[in-house]
């Protein structure tokens, strides 16, 4: 007879299933990635979505809202603005530097994709009663903010 798994069992046995999901992740950032366009790595994409969720916005701010190393965030950041999905201006609080925004084409493009993931989601979660996946989001919302504060 199997006996229930103790809170530390539990506890213990996240990390396992963290795991699976970075991976799960990965792979659909991947996908995505190409789905985007086949010129845009992972890395680019992570940057990308970045720029348009608090664009237009200097890629200072794009290196301490992903963690991201400061020369590779410049590399992608290059990357993007030579394939047409960023644009660039100086920033007027420091001439120095320039604020990153996305295209037009880009927005239309991450909008289709937007649709396509949300498609891809619902497929896997269709067999979910409405209160199954609420009490979900709400536990992975509560879970992310406290690794977040650590």
């Amino acid at each position: 007879m199997k006996s229930e798994p103790s809170r530390a069992d539990s506890a213990l046995a996240i990390e396992g299933e963290m795991a699976r999901l970075v991976r799960s992740v990965r792979v659909m950032i991947h996908g995505n990635a190409l789905r985007f366009s086949p010129e845009v790595q992972p890395s680019g994409y992570a940057v990308l979505r970045y720029v348009i969720v608090h664009g237009p916005t200097p890629p200072g701010a794009v290196i301490n809202g992903l963690g991201m190393d400061k020369s590779a965030v410049s590399r992608q950041l290059r990357i993007l603005k030579d394939l047409g999905f960023v644009t660039s201006v100086p920033d007027p609080d420091d001439r120095r530097a320039s604020l990153y925004a996305p295209t037009d084409e880009t927005l239309e493009r991450m909008e289709r994709l937007r649709l396509e993931t949300k498609a891809d989601y619902s497929g896997m979660l269709d067999d979910w009663s409405d209160d199954d996946l609420e009490t979900f989001v709400r536990l992975l919302g509560l879970f992310n903010d406290r690794i977040e504060r650590r």
